[in-house]
């Protein structure tokens, strides 16, 4: 109803065409609703396109293209402020939308991986319940969009899951035998956000950037399944933007029964989640920067093993410096860490099972462990160790598939090792646009198995322009999040002495002078460099002494002219 935006299922027969004046709308899915200054406004899917076929015949699709649709029928109502504010509420919305990496599927639940589709009760393979209300709530990314129909289950039918992530759906043929590769990483919404503004743990159990990664081999008499995980390290700490390339991560003031307790939140989650056997893998610094955070997560680690998680489950820990053992290209070393890990992986398993017309037919085998992949982004370290492992479990798949043989090498067959290769490399792309603003570093090694200059290069300018997002236009991508996920929301024209939250949050005078000074001074400077005149000298030292002046002064107060999100606090 576009009068009280009331929400209301009627028959066909009962709806009133006759007055409808606009021409029709197409719309592909509807993804859910979100108020803003204005009025709510209805937010669909109107361009898709497919990507593949997930359990045999269930189509998922990527979303390319999106519309937010004001139920109010005029915008008269708001003041020349509100409008604006309602205008950039609407930019954040589109940016979350236009973000890379949006996928639904009218007929499956992308949020559940296959295991616990199999294995989660009589109705798991078929049932009469929308797909909506029997999803994992840690991946639906449209989560707060459909409050407002979440207890109108008449209502909620029309409205589509959507995931925040990466799906590839492959198709590859070796020694005769036909199967579909498919990689699926699923974001969770919950301490969403971008690279420097959301780091670590909440006392919740929430961390930034988890993700759930999970790799599918079809055939047309089995499935089989393999998960993992990254995320943030789970303490209390920050790696707020100052203009530095990469700005020292930094532990909040709180103590080692703080930190305790917020790594028990997360880690007892995953022990519940992940049946109750979870091997963290830590690929920081040793030293440096991270040295302190690497320091207190093995302490607070072993203090919880041994403490507020025992009995919990089976909770173990490896720490593989990654930069250190593979410096100076001697990236063999990582086949260290593989081994290492050898052991762990074939006592975690994986999921496989025979099916015939898509249902589990008998021969059920689970995987009964995870491993929790870290690093300090949880983006480049943590997708190349990711790849290594699932490549590892793929073999032996494919080997009980009776796909290899116990000689064969997925380097024989170049077409599967360049799905592989591919497949990681756009997986790790996507994800770190969603929360660095960029492609990902080091996808080099995952094409090529080796490191060039050519590839540091790359990486070195990849970084570059992280570091121009990270610093300049990100507190904008974090107020999107948090509006999109609920954390903050817009004010409505309704409410009395509004008061505009980005007019407030405008710069101040004294953080416009120093920049007004450096580029004047600069300006100034190469002027006086380039027209002779008797004093070109001493004006051009003079008006460049100034700027450098000024630029120093914005580098050591850094955090003070970042780009910082307008509608939270975040320090």
């Amino acid at each position: 109803d576009r009068h009280d935006f009331t929400i209301h299922v009627l028959p066909t027969d009962q709806i009133p065409f006759s007055e409808f004046s606009q021409a029709p709308m197409k719309i592909a899915a509807l993804l859910g609703l979100i108020e803003l200054t204005a009025c709510p406004y209805l937010v669909i899917c109107s361009e898709f396109e497919l990507v593949g076929f997930i359990d045999n015949d269930k189509h998922v699709y990527k979303i390319l293209k999106t519309a937010l649709v004001p139920l109010s029928k005029s915008l008269s109502h708001l003041s020349h402020r509100q409008n604006q504010d309602n205008s950039e509420y609407l930019k954040m919305v589109e940016t979350i939308l236009d973000s890379p990496g949006l996928y639904f599927s009218p007929h499956m639940d992308l949020t559940q991986s296959v295991q616990r589709l199999y294995g989660s009760g009589p109705d798991s393979q078929g049932s009469s319940v929308p797909v909506i209300a029997k999803c994992d709530e840690r991946f639906l990314w449209n989560h707060y969009l459909l409050k407002s129909v979440e207890n109108k289950m008449d209502a909620l039918q029309f409205f589509t899951v959507v995931v925040c992530g990466f799906i590839s759906v492959s198709q590859c043929t070796i020694n005769n035998a036909r199967f579909k590769y498919i990689l699926l990483s699923r974001r969770a919404h919950k301490r969403a956000g971008v690279r420097l503004w959301t780091r670590g743990g909440d006392y919740d159990g929430n961390v930034a950037n988890y993700i759930e990664t999970e790799q599918i081999v079809e055939t047309s008499t089995h499935v089989c399944s393999y998960l993992i995980t990254r995320g943030s390290i789970p303490l209390l700490w920050k790696q707020t933007p100052n203009l530095a390339m990469k700005p020292k991560p930094a532990l909040l003031p709180a103590s080692d029964g703080q930190n305790l307790v917020a790594l028990t939140a997360h880690i007892s989650n995953e022990l519940s989640l992940y049946w109750k056997r979870v091997t963290l893998v830590n690929l920081i610094n040793k030293s440096g920067a991270e040295g302190s955070l690497t320091d207190l997560f093995r302490k607070i680690t072993y203090a919880a093993k041994e403490g507020t998680l025992k009995g919990h489950g089976e909770l173990g820990y490896e720490f593989f410096d990654f930069h250190h053992e593979c410096r100076k290209m001697q990236w063999h070393n990582l086949s260290k860490l593989v081994g290492r890990l050898h052991t762990e992986r074939q006592q975690q398993g994986s999921f496989q099972a025979s099916r015939i017309g898509g249902k589990i037919d008998g021969g059920v085998l689970l995987q009964r462990g995870v491993f929790r992949v870290n690093c300090i982004d949880c983006l480049d370290r943590t997708n190349v160790v990711e790849s290594l492992l699932c490549q590892e479990t793929l073999k032996e798949q494919l080997r009980s598939l009776h796909v290899l043989s116990i000689e064969d090498k997925i380097v024989d067959f170049p077409q599967l090792e360049t799905i592989l290769k591919e497949t990681w490399i756009e997986n790790a792309n996507t994800i770190s646009l969603q929360y660095a603003g960029t492609g990902a570093l080091k996808t080099e090694f995952t094409r090529t198995g080796k490191r060039t200059r050519w590839g540091v290069l790359m990486d070195f300018l990849n970084s570059s322009k992280r570091w121009f997002i990270n610093n300049l236009t990100d507190g904008f991508r974090q107020d999107a999040y948090d509006l999109f996920h609920g954390k903050v929301t817009a004010q409505s024209y309704k409410v009395p002495g509004y008061v505009s939250p980005f007019e407030a949050a405008k710069a101040g005078f004294a953080k416009i002078i120093p920049l007004v000074l450096l580029v004047v001074g600069f300006s100034l400077a190469l002027y006086s460099s380039l027209v002779p005149s008797e004093n070109s000298l001493t004006y051009t030292v003079v008006w460049l002494g100034l700027s450098l002046i000024s630029a120093s002064y914005i580098l050591i107060y850094g955090e003070d002219f970042v780009d910082r999100p307008k509608l939270s606090r975040y320090e």
